[in-house]
């Protein structure tokens, strides 16, 4: 019993790990957002045009302005314009601590030399 509750210890345990992340201090230098047309979904029976939604963040640190995109289903991000987060780049991906100090992953669309 006792190496089956060390397995799920070390289970538990890795994810854990895995999210040590390489932060850097980082400012919300502006969101903009657009609508780029809509998508016709049933929804309670009737067929109704749903938005498409675009959001899109610049995230600006020392040296690099991340633009990380969000899609159109997400809420958006809880962050505050000129407002100071953090940010953790993971291949070509962003992760940003929101202001209630959530980790969210977005796509990197775009990176601006400082």
């Amino acid at each position: 019993m006792k190496p089956l509750l060390l397995m799920l210890i070390l289970s538990l345990a890795s994810p854990a790990i895995a999210k040590d992340r390489a932060w850097q201090d980082a400012t919300v230098a502006n969101i903009s957002s657009d609508t780029s047309g809509t998508v016709v979904a049933p929804i309670g029976g009737m067929i109704v045009g749903v938005p498409i939604r675009r959001t899109y963040y610049w995230i600006k640190t020392e040296k690099i302005t991340y633009v990380l995109f969000l899609s159109g289903g997400k809420r958006p991000l809880d962050v505050t314009l000129h407002g100071a987060t953090k940010i953790a780049i993971d291949g070509r991906n962003g992760h940003i601590l929101d202001d209630g100090g959530k980790d969210v992953k977005l796509p990197i669309v775009e990176k601006i030399a400082n």
